[in-house]
């Protein structure tokens, strides 16, 4: 939840005019603000880097270490755009033209590096290496009612880097053993 909170800050910044929601419910207590859009998690794989139990061990200036792994996280999203027409524009346009944003900032999000964004709720960094296009699909209006809804959507792979850490109160620096 907090890598979505911290995407969909990113994308609101980013694109004026934009709202973000978590699901439907949230857009109605909302009071139906649009253009908007639905991020939903697909997938998440989590596998370990390196061979050893601990990847390395730093030196602590009180004499302790501390041991270090790094997990890597890949989640994919998909983002739903949805929009309906204005005065100046139909909504089919609308959404395409939202999406082409959305696609323009998450292809150029780790463009020149890994980038850290942040969960304004937990306050946690989230280190992500990389964004990478999974597709993009037109859906069919939602014709319930009136207006009808323009939707497309979009689905990224975000690798993210966890690490684990341990104190170690003792540290071997060398073992002799005598035969």
């Amino acid at each position: 939840m907090r890598f979505q909170r911290a995407i969909s800050k990113y994308l609101k910044d980013n694109i004026p005019n934009l709202h973000a929601f978590k699901d439907e419910i949230a857009f109605v207590a909302a009071g139906n603000p649009y253009p908007y859009f639905l991020i939903d998690l697909i997938s998440t794989r989590k596998s370990q880097l390196g061979t050893g139990l601990w990847d390395r061990t730093e030196d602590n200036d009180d004499g302790t270490a501390t041991k270090i792994k790094v997990f890597k996280h890949s989640h994919v999203f998909r983002f739903t755009v949805r929009a309906i027409n204005t005065n100046e524009q139909n909504g089919n346009e609308v959404v395409a033209d939202i999406c082409d944003k959305m696609d323009n900032h998450l292809s150029d999000l780790c463009r020149f590096g890994s980038i850290d964004l942040t969960d304004l709720v937990t306050g946690d960094n989230i280190h992500i290496e990389s964004a990478l296009f999974q597709g993009r699909s037109d859906l069919a209006p939602i014709e319930k009612g009136m207006p009808f809804i323009y939707q497309q959507s979009l689905s990224y792979m975000f690798v993210e880097h966890r690490f684990k850490t341990k104190q170690v109160e003792h540290r071997v620096e060398s073992i002799k053993i005598d035969l």
